[in-house]
């Protein structure tokens, strides 16, 4: 539904087809172009939307699955299970931006680093509050002593997603930037 709102993008064109030699309608893109640097480029950002996703979605997993405290209290385990929904989001954004050519329009923009802009930041958002309730939970009285290594683990997981979110603004940015036409 959200590719829509780009429909004006495209334009039908009436072409005659080569091997029938009948005329027939084809889609032809008349949107802006954007341009990702080169190859390498492309490259580095697939790892950097990659390993810090990977690293996020371990250390939530692995803070689940210690079976921590905090993680059986409300307050820390509602945001932080729902970390999981824009992490997945995030995963399918990396597929986009590994598949996306190098010179691409603006739904593949979108559908790649915009996807994984968008999904860091609301795992970031998430993984914050899941941090504040966890804070919370250790000042309230909770058990100190085995909650250290959870807080610990949301920290890394909310300092991986802020890294993304920075990283991929400015790539979201230089993109924005490098206009060019068909």
């Amino acid at each position: 539904m959200k590719e829509r709102k780009y429909k004006s993008d495209w334009v039908n064109e009436i072409r005659r087809d080569e091997k029938t030699g009948k005329e027939k309608t084809v889609p032809v893109y008349r949107g802006s172009w954007f341009e990702a640097g080169p190859g390498s480029e492309k490259k580095t950002l697939v790892l950097y939307a990659l390993l810090p996703w990977a690293g996020f979605l371990a250390l939530v997993l692995l803070f689940f699955r210690l079976d921590y405290p905090g993680a059986r209290t409300l307050y820390v385990f509602l945001p932080a299970a729902l970390c999981l929904f824009p992490c997945l989001y995030w995963a399918m954004g990396v597929w986009g931006l590994f598949r996306a050519p190098r010179k691409m329009t603006r739904v593949q923009k979108e559908t790649g680093i915009g996807r994984v802009l968008r999904s860091s930041a609301a795992c970031l958002i998430l993984s914050c509050a899941a941090l504040i309730g966890e804070l919370v939970f250790l000042l309230a009285g909770g058990d100190a002593a085995r909650e250290w290594p959870g807080l610990l683990m949301l920290t890394a997981a909310a300092v991986l997603a802020f890294g993304t979110v920075s990283q991929f603004r400015n790539a979201y940015r230089r993109l924005s930037e490098e206009r060019s036409s068909p």
